[in-house]
């Protein structure tokens, strides 16, 4: 009996080294798992985060990509209407009922320089000018309606035509047009 006690005392060992070998084997997998899982959940956590963050940048860049475009559409309407006053205002210049009036102020003011050169005027003026001017009419050009001075050598010209004085007035005070038609809040 002496051998298989030895043979079993052996086999009994074997079996707890077994079981431990075992047990440790299976605590590591756990701990191995657990580890996988928790940096899996620490992945997945930052992995949302990130995916969160993107999504609300570009939440962020649709919103001022919208924004700009809709200021774009609102400017082009603004300076659709602002160009129909420009164009309706110039209209109305060439038919004022001032017309003659206003074309005899800019001869009575400008005299100094039309009185040696030539003066140039609208077709609808010409007239007005020639009873001004005389001699010192020189033709017709196209315009709504004001005049034309040059120089007698014809090194300088002075324009006062109605588009050019307009667009000067218009010029300095297009902001506070604008500003009466959409006042900033």
């Amino acid at each position: 009996m002496g051998l298989e006690r030895v043979v079993e005392e052996i086999l009994s060992r074997g079996r707890a080294e077994a079981e431990e070998i075992r047990k440790a084997a299976h605590a590591e997998r756990e701990r191995m798992l657990h580890d996988a899982r928790a940096e899996g959940a620490r992945l997945r956590l930052r992995r949302e985060q990130e995916a969160g963050a993107d999504a609300e940048r570009h939440r962020i860049q649709d919103l001022a990509r919208a924004e700009l475009e809709s200021k774009k559409i609102v400017l082009a309407a603004q300076k659709e209407l602002l160009d129909r006053v420009y164009a309706t205002v110039l209209q109305r210049l060439a038919s004022f009922a001032e017309h003659a009036s206003i074309v005899r102020v800019l001869l009575a003011s400008s005299q100094s320089d039309w009185q040696d050169g030539r003066v140039y005027a609208s077709p609808g003026d010409a007239e007005t000018v020639k009873a001004v001017v005389g001699p010192r009419f020189a033709g017709t050009i196209e315009t709504v309606g004001g005049i034309v001075i040059e120089s007698a050598d014809g090194s300088r010209k002075t324009d006062l035509r109605f588009e050019t004085l307009l667009a000067d007035v218009w010029r300095d005070s297009v902001r506070e047009v604008a500003e009466v038609l959409w006042p900033t809040r």
